[in-house]
């Protein structure tokens, strides 16, 4: 058995009917990032045949539970799952548990994918839990063990602001930069999202006329990594608290020209980057399983256009003289590591026998500090 229990507030039954329902992602889709819908049948049908769903409020004296038999919906061909009012279990105060049973047999393209999943140690599940939920978990007011094994929050390994480097011809550029910035502001439907004309009264799509001004703000920090790594460095793109992508580097690290050719811009020096940030697009939609954002949506173009430009980051390409962007700016500064120390912004040692900075023989020493 899979179990994953909270001891949040619960729902009603009405919620709880409708957050097991295949496509249901919660009706506002602008503050969150949806409940469980379409992601929710499909993660836990992968682990096992039969899903129970038991969840409770405070306020209440019983609990609604739900039980997800695929092999009997296969079999009947109903897709109508009731949601029954039961005694609370023993302890359950409030709070939503959901328990994965029944794994596939031999044959089925879901069997061993359970077993697949325990091969992992918690630690490595717990890890990646920590950098998926990092955001949320540093907050405090959520925490999240796994058999008692506490998830803890990712932390980049990265200078400060008040550090910097200087170069000829972009001048200072810090080591880290926050970012708060509202890059547009829309009509938006709040049932669908649908943008609304300003001089409509309800949306043109679902008729709906709750319509809300929407704030497309970018919030997140960039900067440079302690170290350099051949995989350990991209950017981490946020959406209400869950990292949708870890350490994203084509988006902002490669450029497709007018002739759709793939520029690689970063790194070309050597093998090794330490570009890293955090960045929050709570406004990005994504795609229905929450994978990843949808690239070719206008929001997302208008994101990038801000956070990394319309150009190559290398400064002889067409159209680089007009790219004002943070990550453009960070290229210009690290691009490479040259001289350790204050030089580069980057980890060695005094030789004092040369009169000079050193890198570490070694990358063992580098990880040590």
């Amino acid at each position: 058995i899979i179990r994953i229990r909270d001891n949040g507030p619960g729902m009603t039954t009405e919620e709880a009917e409708r957050a097991i329902k295949a496509g249901y992602s919660g009706n506002n889709s602008i503050d969150t990032l949806g409940l469980f819908g379409m992601g929710f049948n499909i993660s836990t049908g992968k682990l096992g045949i039969v899903t129970k769903f038991t969840t409770a409020r405070a306020a209440d004296d019983y609990c609604t539970k739900t039980v997800i038999d695929l092999e009997r919906i296969n079999e009947t061909r109903s897709y109508q799952i009731e949601a029954l009012q039961t005694a609370k279990p023993v302890n359950f105060i409030s709070g939503t548990m959901i328990e994965i049973t029944k794994w596939w047999p031999e044959g089925h393209a879901n069997h061993g994918f359970v077993y697949g999943l325990v091969k992992y140690s918690i630690n490595k599940i717990s890890e990646e839990i920590g950098r998926r939920y990092a955001s949320i978990l540093r907050g405090g007011n959520v925490q999240i063990f796994i058999n008692k094994v506490p998830c803890i929050p990712f932390e980049h390994c990265v200078w400060g602001s008040n550090r910097s480097v200087t170069t000829q011809k972009y001048g200072k550029i810090q080591a880290k930069y926050e970012i708060n910035q509202v890059i547009n502001t829309k009509r938006r439907c709040s049932k669908c999202r649908s943008i609304i004309p300003e001089d409509a009264i309800a949306c043109p799509s679902c008729g709906c006329t709750e319509i809300r001004s929407v704030e497309e703000r970018i919030v997140g920090w960039v900067g440079i990594q302690r170290f350099d790594d051949a995989n350990r460095y991209g950017i981490d793109l946020i959406r209400n608290g869950r990292a949708i992508k870890i350490g994203e580097k084509n988006a902002f690290f490669e450029y497709v020209d007018e002739f759709q050719n793939i520029i690689k811009d970063y790194p070309i020096d050597s093998p090794y980057g330490r570009i890293v940030g955090e960045i929050h697009l709570d406004f990005v939609p994504v795609d229905f399983l929450k994978q990843d954002f949808q690239r070719s949506s206008e929001e997302w173009q208008t994101a990038m256009t801000y956070l990394r430009g319309n150009s190559s980051l290398q400064p002889k390409q067409p159209g680089a003289d007009n790219n004002k962007s943070i990550i453009f700016k960070l290229y210009q500064g690290y691009r490479k590591v040259r001289v350790p120390g204050i030089t580069d912004m980057y980890m060695g040692y005094w030789d004092k026998a040369e009169g000079k900075p050193k890198r570490f023989p070694n990358r063992d020493k580098e990880k040590e500090f």
